[in-house]
């Protein structure tokens, strides 16, 4: 494949021509996550004012959704910032008075606690007795289980050994935002126009490469930016209107968008931030053509899988004041060789409860965690049936035949959702680092999309775009190769920190700071 690298010498290499003809180059962020509004806030602060984030659902966030009922405020995605020491979403938070009101029940040094390390845990077995703590912790396979959540994995058997130490621990505390992990998201939005973000626009397809061939069938026909429906979105702040196409009818553009509305919407380059799950999902389907080789082995040898969270709550505790959590034994699984309950029996899986604290804060809520094949068993049921499953777990192994039902449930569906199909990656076994690189590598494969490899760090303040051509930009003219079409961010292309909110956003602003720095170099040979 041609190489497209520009040379100062040339002005009238692929890369320089269009610099004479038009303005910005035209960007379309797929996904309004973390990932998705870091990339936005970064491009946009570096002066790219062709911007647009598609956003399939209703709502921006991505897998951080905060729900609050009464006064307390209930995380069904992320819930906490892992380690503070050099954490983007760690020094936002704190920048900005969000954890304040965080007790110290709410950071944890060590192994994460569940919104509370104070008391002890209740260990208790199927049968009604409590056991001993040290002597829960001789069994392997309450242990398998309580990671498993974790890794998001159905059991650990499916993580793989060689690869665990590709994820990077941040030192410090973990933290809990008390008034909602998605005022990260909110403030984010911020600095993003409100014309920027269109939400209820899912993606059909993206059509790439498009200067080798004329766009595939009649109904793949770009339209004019009049018809986008943009939305004011969620903690827009406005902004100037969007950009009209200044193609010549005769011109190209590398990349088109194809909604699932039918609009279509040209662009210079696309970032696409859609989870691990949607793209083992819909690969086949979403690119056109089609991945190359090597990232579709990527997919499938990365995993991702489903951890749900369930919340009761009740009107008074059955817990004693010392008591953090109600953990569970089944005593009947010692000789057990599989690792997968029957459908039916899908709430063993859940491990036990944890104690909200402080309960001036969340009232009487208890949170228990699913994940796995389970969790997807789970998601079918209706909210009476799980609210009934887990009284009658509760009054098993407490031995406590009164305990009433709760009086509200809540819980999320990560697996079922069509946008989403998982809560986060993990290496399975098969894969490694290098499988998570392989997806993050940009599209097409040439040297120029290596240009701007790990220069997230050397990002400048100031205007990216100079006054002094305001004329210039890319233009991918019919048989040129445009470097850098499809770049892909998400916590899953993250090699040290997948899994997690910082890696999602440090994801987002890598993949910015591709297009920054290789138009950057551009804009300065035209100066």
């Amino acid at each position: 494949m041609q190489s497209c690298e520009s040379s100062g010498d040339s002005a009238d290499d692929p890369l320089s021509r269009g610099l004479r003809r038009r303005g910005q180059p035209r960007v379309v962020v797929i996904g309004a996550g973390l990932a998705g509004l870091a990339a936005a806030k970064a491009l946009l602060e570096q002066g790219f004012t062709d911007v647009t984030v598609l956003e399939a659902s209703s709502r921006i966030g991505g897998r951080v959704q905060s729900v609050k009922l009464g006064h307390a405020t209930f995380e069904l995605g992320a819930t906490w910032i892992h380690g503070s020491h050099g954490n983007p979403i760690y020094h936002l938070a704190e920048a900005n008075g969000l954890l304040e009101e965080t007790t110290d029940g709410e950071r944890s040094v060590g192994r994460i606690s569940l919104y509370s390390k104070n008391g002890v845990a209740c260990y208790l077995t199927n049968r009604g007795r409590r056991i001993p703590k040290d002597v829960v912790e001789e069994f392997s396979d309450l242990y398998n289980e309580v990671e498993s959540c974790e890794s998001s994995s159905h059991s650990m058997d499916e993580v793989s050994l060689s690869a665990f130490g590709e994820w990077t621990e941040i030192p410090g505390a973990h933290h809990i935002i008390p008034s909602g992990f998605m005022r990260v998201v909110e403030l984010l939005a911020e600095g993003i126009p409100a014309h920027v973000i269109q939400l209820g626009k899912p993606v059909r397809c993206v059509h790439w490469d498009q200067a080798s061939g004329r766009p595939r069938g009649p109904e793949i026909e770009p339209r004019g930016e009049g018809n986008h429906n943009h939305n004011a979105g969620e903690g827009g702040q406005g902004g100037g209107e969007p950009l009209g196409d200044r193609r010549d009818e005769d011109e190209q553009w590398p990349v088109l968008v194809e909604c699932e509305d039918c609009e279509v919407i040209p662009a210079d380059h696309v970032i696409v931030t859609v989870s691990l799950g949607v793209l083992k999902r819909q690969y086949t389907s979403f690119f056109r053509p089609g991945l190359p080789a090597e990232k579709v082995a990527a997919i499938h040898r990365l995993g991702i899988g489903t951890t749900d969270k369930i919340f009761l709550e009740f009107e008074e505790p059955f817990w004693g004041s010392e008591c953090n959590s109600l953990q569970f034994v089944w005593e009947d699984e010692a000789e057990s060789c599989t690792l997968t309950y029957p459908p039916e029996l899908w709430y063993r899986k859940i491990c036990g409860f944890d104690v909200l604290y402080p309960p001036e804060r969340y009232g009487h809520v208890l949170s228990g965690w699913i994940c796995g094949e389970e969790a997807l068993v789970m998601e079918k049921c209706d909210d009476e049936a799980v609210a009934e499953i887990c009284t009658e777990m509760l009054r098993q192994f407490t031995g406590n035949p009164n305990i009433p039902k709760p009086r509200r449930i809540l819980r999320s569906a990560w697996g079922s959702n069509s946008y989403f199909r998982g809560s986060y990656s993990y290496t399975q076994v098969g894969s490694s680092g290098a499988d998570v690189e392989k997806l993050a590598k940009p599209l097409p494969y040439t040297e120029s999309s290596k240009m701007a490899q790990g220069s997230s760090s050397k990002q400048q303040p100031g205007h990216l775009l100079s006054s002094k051509c305001p004329e210039q930009s890319l233009d991918p003219n019919r048989g040129s190769i445009k470097p850098m079409q499809v770049l892909f961010s998400g916590e899953a292309t993250h090699r040290k920190y997948y899994s997690t909110t910082h890696g999602a956003l440090l994801s987002g602003q890598r993949e910015a700071a591709r297009l920054i720095e290789m138009y950057r170099d551009l804009f300065q040979q035209g100066t």
